[in-house]
């Protein structure tokens, strides 16, 4: 075991004092400077290590076989040459302790890097398996971004996805903004600004001071007060996925740590996220038509049987509304199958003008629509149905003229919950028995179910 008396408790002494400290088969028995407010022997005494102003006293009371002198002070060292000839000690000093100090800090360097790689693994490990238990992808950019400012030690950050469509920016998630911040949530990517040049890099850029960039002129990131960022492009096999930033609000000189485990960091992210990106897609195909993109007739159904519980559970209304193209086969006959597909497009778009964000719009079958209108009692339902049949004979479609009444129209019958049917498959064949008295009447026209109909 070696046994080390320091002489000098300065910064030197000190930073010797607490590398030495941590190594096993090192025990620092003793510290000294001739300044009692000299910061390594207070750390001495906070530690259990004897300490003092007189070296030679310290050596009586203590057991020691190496004396480090870290002083700088030259008659310290004339006094310590007359212990150079026992054999059983060990005196390093000047250049020699400069270089242990060296030596023996660039150990610890190495070790805390290590350390730190460690954790950095540990948090990546953890961090990947909450990634794949994440069921939604407002819960996945969330945890995203939490890792992300947990472990660069920021108080903000964002993410942005890109949309390839139209080649723009839309922020996700974020963290440690203004509320007001979620009003420039969406930007076009700008030529020579500064998303053009975080997306033409593959690899983190940093931004010690925004002030000084050129690019950022004006964007959202000012305003909130960002003075320092790190920003990620989220890339999977060459795709654009969008960008991950940290953000701090005075200028900072990020560390090669923290663009290391940012740049691994997105590199799960993206894949996660492409991950649930595909799985929503592929849930949205499921419950939604291909054709129109409306909802499928399961989950009309689907939809139907929770809405009317949550109505009979509160006592609310409920309708839907059952719509018919009429003359639809002559208007195939007629212009072919991609003009009727295009037809039911234009019927698609009529219905979501005048409908609410909460209704349920379904593409029930062939040229049939129905749609769910939650909280709407029967004169609310008939409204709706009127502004739909309205909009559809107002739109200007092709081949129309050839059509019975020189216009593609639409007939629509109207069932309410609980007033007509307390079930929602009575409901649905209530609305139906409407729609075809509507049809009966002379098509583009609503009907509302009433018992005079049986």
């Amino acid at each position: 075991m070696s046994k080390i008396m320091i002489i000098g408790a300065g910064a030197g002494g000190t930073s010797l004092l607490l590398i030495l400290h941590e190594y096993k088969g090192v025990d620092v028995t003793g510290i000294v400077d001739i300044c009692d407010d000299a910061p390594g022997l207070k750390l001495a005494r906070e530690m259990g290590i004897p300490a003092g102003n007189d070296y030679q006293k310290l050596m009586e009371q203590i057991d020691i076989n190496i004396i480090i002198n870290a002083s700088g002070n030259d008659l310290i060292s004339r006094d310590l040459d007359g212990l150079k000839a026992n054999k059983e000690l060990e005196i390093i000093e000047g250049h020699s302790a400069k270089i242990l100090f060296k030596l023996v800090d660039e150990r610890r360097k190495s070790e805390e890097k290590v350390k730190h790689r460690l954790k950095e693994h540990e948090a990546l490990y953890k961090i990947g398996i909450m990634l794949t238990s994440s069921e939604s992808e407002d819960e996945l950019l969330h945890t995203i971004l939490e890792c992300a400012t947990e472990l660069t030690h920021t108080p903000a950050g964002s993410i942005a996805l890109y949309d390839e469509t139209d080649g723009s920016m839309e922020v996700m998630s974020f963290y440690g903004f203004s509320d007001g911040y979620t009003s420039k949530l969406n930007w076009t990517i700008r030529q020579g600004g500064l998303t053009e040049y975080i997306l033409n890099r593959d690899e983190p850029v940093v931004i010690e001071n925004i002030d000084t960039f050129d690019g950022a002129d004006g964007s959202s990131i000012q305003v909130e007060g960002i003075k320092s960022l790190i920003a990620m492009p989220l890339v999977v096999e060459r795709k654009t996925i969008g960008i991950i930033y940290v953000d701090d609000f005075v200028p900072r000189c990020f560390s090669e740590e923290n663009k290391s485990i940012l740049t691994l960091l997105a590199t799960q992210a993206a894949i996660a996220i492409e991950k649930m990106q595909l799985f929503e897609r592929v849930k949205k195909l499921a419950v939604t038509d291909g054709l129109t993109g409306l909802f499928n007739h399961r989950h009309f159904v689907s939809s139907l049987r929770v809405e009317r519980q949550r109505a009979a559970r509160y006592g609310h209304s409920l309708s839907v509304l059952m719509i018919d193209v009429d003359h639809f086969k002559n208007y195939n006959d007629a212009n072919g199958h991609l003009r009727g597909n295009e037809a039911l497009k234009g019927v698609t778009c009529a219905m979501r003008g005048v409908t609410r964000s909460m209704d349920v719009l379904a593409r029930y079958g062939g040229e049939e629509f129905a749609v769910i209108l939650a909280e709407a009692n029967k004169k609310m339902a008939r409204q709706t149905a009127e502004r739909i049949c309205r909009t559809v004979a107002s739109r200007s479609i092709y081949g129309e003229e050839q059509q019975p009444l020189k216009k593609l129209t639409v007939s629509v019958g109207v069932a309410t919950f609980p007033d007509d049917a307390t079930t929602g498959s009575v409901l649905v064949g209530m609305a139906d028995r409407a729609l075809y008295e509507a049809k009966q009447q002379g098509r583009n026209r609503v009907v509302s179910y009433s018992k005079d109909l049986e």
